[in-house]
């Protein structure tokens, strides 16, 4: 069952690259005007600094990494990607999408990420730009599902509506390294080693495709550079909530309701590059509370704290 899954996500996400050539249903095909980036190459990773509280640390790193990093729905692991990153960016002008796929690049490579030869030969990163997302997304929840992420069925409409300017949907699999299935709650589950309290065995969540719907109308007065690390972070890791406002800053905070404007990233925060390299250099069968650990770690040593 599990190999049928998975040549069933591979058949939805070449038949939705097959829907992306034509116009998107209900949506326009060209996604509007959207702000020139003038700042930096779109291979150059520029980093936005921050202050710190020192007496505080241990628990605002703490915090941060719980906010930035969700449970995977068979474990409480933290997936990640363990297959080159292939991102793809649809309805956009060809070089803006060449500059948001290359800043995604730039930035998977900057923190240890896989990473794709170019050119790919099947996005696992779909990237939809469109001034009527929902549109798109109820043709996904009714023609292809599978590209969702786990849910049951009772819970697909509520799953694909859009309610964010930019908001993802991810594939995760569970992989023992000899066997790899989708997550779904009508599919199998892969067993592992023995384990133990420090480790899952062979057992590992892991990234399988991820989509990303970008509201054009909701994007507008904001530079590409922004909006491209913005996707890259979702393309690299999946959030546990994108309303967080904590005391490090990050780019997700970008469309979050409780940060004030003046407070907002423009582009890879120093603890968001920290937290991907964590991420990126844990041991992916540590059960869940070691990776935060580990990369809490990695965090506070790329600080320079003791």
């Amino acid at each position: 069952m599990g190999a049928d899954w998975r040549h069933g996500l591979r058949e939805a996400a070449a038949a939705f690259s097959v829907l992306l050539a034509a116009p998107l249903p209900g949506a326009a095909q060209s996604a509007g005007p959207v702000p020139v980036e003038d700042q930096a190459p779109a291979d150059t990773v520029v980093v936005t600094g921050m202050r710190l509280k020192p007496e505080k640390l241990d628990s605002i790193i703490g915090d941060f990494v719980q906010s930035h990093g969700k449970h995977a729905p068979r474990t409480t692991q933290i997936a990640r990607w363990d297959r080159p990153v292939c991102p793809g960016v649809q309805n956009v002008p060809a070089d803006f999408a060449a500059f948001i796929a290359t800043r995604i690049r730039a930035i998977a490579q900057t923190v240890g990420a896989p990473l794709a030869d170019t050119p790919c030969k099947t996005n696992n990163v779909d990237i939809i730009f469109t001034d009527q997302p929902q549109a798109v997304m109820d043709t996904v929840a009714d023609k292809y599902p599978r590209l969702l992420g786990y849910h049951f069925v009772h819970q697909t409409k509520a799953v694909s509506q859009m309610t964010r300017p930019i908001q993802a949907w991810y594939v995760t699999s569970t992989s023992n390294g000899a066997m790899t299935a989708i997550d779904d709650p009508y599919g199998m589950t892969i067993g592992g080693g023995l384990g133990s309290r420090l480790s899952t065995g062979d057992l590992r969540p892991v990234l399988t495709h991820i989509l990303i719907m970008v509201n054009t109308d909701q994007i507008l007065g904001r530079q590409l550079g922004t909006v491209a690390d913005y996707l890259a972070v979702l393309a690299l890791a999946q959030p546990n909530g994108l309303d967080h406002c904590g005391d490090l800053p990050s780019i997700l905070d970008q469309f979050s309701g409780t940060c004030p404007d003046d407070q907002k990233p423009r582009n890879l925060s120093a603890a968001d590059k920290a937290y991907l390299e964590g991420l990126y250099s844990m041991d992916p069968r540590e059960v869940g509370t070691l990776q935060r650990s580990s990369i809490a770690g990695h965090m506070r040593h790329s600080f320079g704290a003791p």
